[in-house]
């Protein structure tokens, strides 16, 4: 019955789907932000986020709005959320680079639908563990908190520590994993891929703090909105940008027939590496801008060369996303793999030898598209900065408006638009076939 209705209206079925993202992505996940962790002073978390209780140093202040905007402003709210659905993107990221580097976990991959099903299973046992990592730390930190005489804790958790930092745990693992769950639910019975819808929604909540303050001065908000626009159009083209290798397949002749001689192409993309780099290098420069803070490397002033803000900081900083990027396609992106396909499929780049020639042709394009994509990477991500400077921006919306956060929704949308176009097509063409266009439920059809 689900399979005739989508035959005979594919619009009400994109309804139901973009009706079932909002519900869950929206509704039941911006309610969960505003839940609090039993015992903590969600006011004086706030406070220190935004500054006014601070003292840990600019970096780690950076890092913290960052991590926030992530999570829809959940770290500021002492929420269940406030892990948000990072532990799994921890994890997942941490999976791909082992499966790159171990054998077994390799094999485990080229063995289809029940490799896939089995690698997702180890993702998620390893979400399991880093949230429960990552919670703790976090509640152990809540509970010794005291800069400046502020106390995170009510006078009731305070009486019993030990108790309140094993129920925080509980609390924020399960918040966690929690999330992780409505991305699936998302993924199978909504509209694109339900970890990107999350984290888009949770950046998107801080859309509206990014133009505060400028309500009543014209030219900056104008200004503002021109920017955003350009970057806007810029992240399109790189996200959207493709180097294409032409491929020629060998031709052979048995009898009176010739066989192969087609031809195809492969695409390599500008921003092979995505946000991935980005947040390899977050950690890092936060703990590179401590070292410079310590006494004996402050006496050199290496400590205002490093500060957040300063030109060394933009600098350091993109230098590490720019090797990051070379060092995370090195790792994923592997190349004698590549020829070893074509070679076993009768496919040539023309002029170029098979074998160690083509793995030398096609690594010498990555090396220099890659460039292309890090640099711009790069640029993205130090603009909060400059933003910051340029029009009196808050942090939340220089946050927002530069690093990763427009990316991020740019690239999201631009996959949910090309679902939903994919969806139709498949639909005009094929009918029913059209079912498996936006979700990855066995049955299309299926009711949640």
């Amino acid at each position: 019955m689900a399979q005739q209705d989508l035959v005979e209206s594919p619009v009400k079925e994109l309804v139901r789907r973009f009706l079932i993202t909002f519900v869950l992505g929206v509704v039941v996940y911006r309610l969960g932000v505003f839940i609090p962790i039993p015992g903590v002073n969600a006011d004086a978390l706030k406070s220190i986020i935004d500054g006014g209780l601070g003292g840990d140093g600019n970096a780690l202040k950076a890092m913290l709005a960052y991590a926030n905007m992530f999570n829809g402003g959940a770290i500021a709210q002492a929420s269940i959320f406030g892990l948000g659905i990072t532990p799994y993107i921890s994890a997942s990221i941490i999976i791909q680079l082992m499966t790159f580097s171990i054998p077994a976990l390799k094999a485990l991959q080229k063995e289809g639908e029940t490799g896939r099903r089995k690698i997702n299973q180890y993702t998620r046992y390893l979400t399991l563990l880093i949230a429960l990592v990552q919670s703790a730390v976090a509640a152990i930190a809540l509970s010794r908190y005291s800069a400046g005489g502020t106390v995170l804790l009510t006078p009731e958790a305070l009486s019993n520590t030990a108790m309140w930092v094993t129920q925080s745990v509980l609390v924020i693992t399960t918040g966690s994993m929690l999330i992780l769950w409505i991305a699936d639910q998302i993924t199978r019975f909504g509209i694109g891929n339900g970890v990107s819808i999350v984290i888009m929604i949770s950046i998107m909540a801080y859309l509206p703090g990014a133009f505060g303050g400028h309500a009543s001065d014209l030219a900056p908000l104008l200004g503002l909105i021109i920017v955003c626009l350009i970057i806007i159009a810029a992240i399109i083209v790189v996200v959207q940008a493709v180097r294409r290798v032409n491929l020629e397949q060998q031709r052979r002749v048995q009898g009176n027939r010739v066989y192969g001689g087609a031809q195809t192409t492969l695409p390599l993309k500008l921003n092979q590496a995505n946000v991935i780099p980005v947040i390899f290098a977050q950690p890092v420069i936060v703990l590179l801008v401590m070292l410079a803070a310590s006494p004996l490397l402050a006496k050199i002033g290496l400590d205002q060369f490093m500060g957040y803000g300063n030109p060394g900081h933009r600098l350091i900083f993109a230098i590490l996303i720019v090797a990051f990027t070379y060092f995370y396609i090195s790792i994923t992106f592997d190349l004698n793999d590549l020829t070893n396909h074509f070679k076993q499929a009768g496919f040539f780049v023309r002029g170029i030898k098979p074998g160690k020639n083509t793995v030398d042709f096609i690594g010498s394009i990555m090396t220099r598209i890659t460039f292309v994509g890090a640099t711009f990477l790069a640029i993205i991500s130090i603009l909060p900065e400059s933003l910051a400077g340029a029009f009196g921006m808050q942090g939340q919306g220089a946050v927002l408006l530069g690093g990763t956060g427009l990316l991020i929704v740019v690239g999201v949308l631009l996959d949910v638009m090309q679902k939903v176009g994919s969806f139709m097509l498949a639909h005009k063409y094929g009918g029913a076939g059209a079912a498996g266009g936006l979700g990855s439920g066995k049955k299309s059809g299926k009711r949640f």
